[in-house]
């Protein structure tokens, strides 16, 4: 894997203090993989509870404001595997891990698979009841820390490559892949893209301090955010024992998974548009698509929980996010001026000509 290519830290946490106290183990760790829903327009309501219906005993949640987002009910798979350490030390987990889909203004399709780690209840397997009973949890054998377990799960967390892992290790992200495919393939869409965009990937894990190790001067997350490459991103977050809402905090991760992923994608598109060597009219053309889909759903923080805002505070002062899409549409801005300054080829009896030779 790629060197990091850049990294936020925040209120880094001493050593010590991160690896929590021995014999405890209570860690969240999951993947969200975003991409663009495969379909020529913005699907409807209607559609959009189709899609995400993967669960005849559950239910599809929907909001319209701020904007429309559906989540489709969890989806369990059970796993029985080694799970990849910091330091080589080997660990075992059995348990579930939950799955669910999302969909965020019937254009940005996102897939997310979690599991809580744990200390295994007793040192031999129980009968599979026990750990269906408790959805969402993987139980871990071995003497592997917290801090051990996210060093495997995350890879070197200062920057070198992700440590190679063995295919019959825990992969989250392949959970999240085969159900982000399997709605893609579904017939309610028409599989034609609006635009081109790169799917990515956002790795995360959660560590809580432990109640005599929390500083009560400091009771926001400590965060580190590292972008390996184009497509693969990595959070770690350090949170007070009070913040252990675990809906609350996947949410926080998959807000986080698809405003990254909109910056990325507009940013990509803006950058192969050729401003400065095409006419305004023409580079328009190019970005139609953005700003006819994607441009009004930059809200960040969003149906996220108050005391997990902070996440988004520190992402806001380094490396700055909304700063960055700031001067995004501001360039977009000035190419739709400058399409109208052009003159009459770009200018005809509908407005500036947007796409292609069709009027806009």
């Amino acid at each position: 894997m790629p060197k990091a290519a850049g990294a936020t830290r925040t209120r880094g946490l001493p050593a010590q203090q991160a690896q929590g106290r021995s014999g405890e183990l209570d860690v969240l760790v999951g993947e969200v993989r975003t991409t663009l829903l495969q379909n020529s327009h913005q699907v409807n309501a209607d559609t959009v509870a189709r899609l995400l219906d993967l669960d005849p005993g559950g239910r599809v949640r929907t909001a319209s404001r701020p904007y429309s987002h559906a989540i489709s009910p969890d989806l369990r798979t059970g796993v029985h595997c080694p799970l990849v350490t910091g330091s080589g030390a080997a660990a075992d987990g059995i348990g579930t891990v939950l799955a669910r889909a999302s969909l965020t203004g019937g254009t940005i399709l996102q897939a997310s698979a979690r599991a809580h780690l744990v200390r295994a209840t007793s040192e031999r397997r129980l009968p599979w009841s026990h750990y269906i009973a408790d959805p969402g949890v993987i139980e871990v054998s071995g003497r592997s820390g917290g801090q051990d377990l996210v060093s495997g799960f995350l890879g070197d967390m200062a920057g070198a490559p992700i440590r190679d892992r063995s295919h019959a290790a825990l992969d989250l992200g392949s959970v999240g892949s085969r159900l982000l495919d399997r709605i893609q393939r579904m017939p309610y869409i028409d599989r034609s893209p609006m635009l081109r965009a790169r799917r990515t990937r956002l790795r995360f894990a959660v560590i809580w301090q432990p109640p005599d190790e929390a500083v009560p001067e400091r009771p926001a997350p400590d965060i580190e955010f590292v972008v390996h490459d184009e497509s693969l991103r990595t959070l770690c977050l350090y949170l007070p024992p009070t913040t252990h809402d675990l809906a609350d905090i996947v949410a926080a991760c998959e807000n986080l998974a698809l405003h990254d992923w909109l910056l990325s994608t507009v940013a990509a598109l803006v950058e192969n548009s050729r401003i400065g060597a095409d006419p305004a009219s023409a580079v328009v053309a190019r970005i139609r698509p953005t700003i006819d889909h994607l441009l009004h759903l930059w809200m960040p923080a969003a149906g996220v929980a108050q005391n997990l805002s902070e996440i988004w505070a520190a992402l806001e002062h380094s490396p700055g996010f909304s700063r960055q899409w700031a001067s995004l549409c501001g360039q977009i801005q000035n190419q739709l001026l400058l399409a109208i300054l052009e003159g009459p080829r770009a200018v005809g009896p509908g407005g500036p000509q947007l796409s292609g030779g069709r009027p806009g």
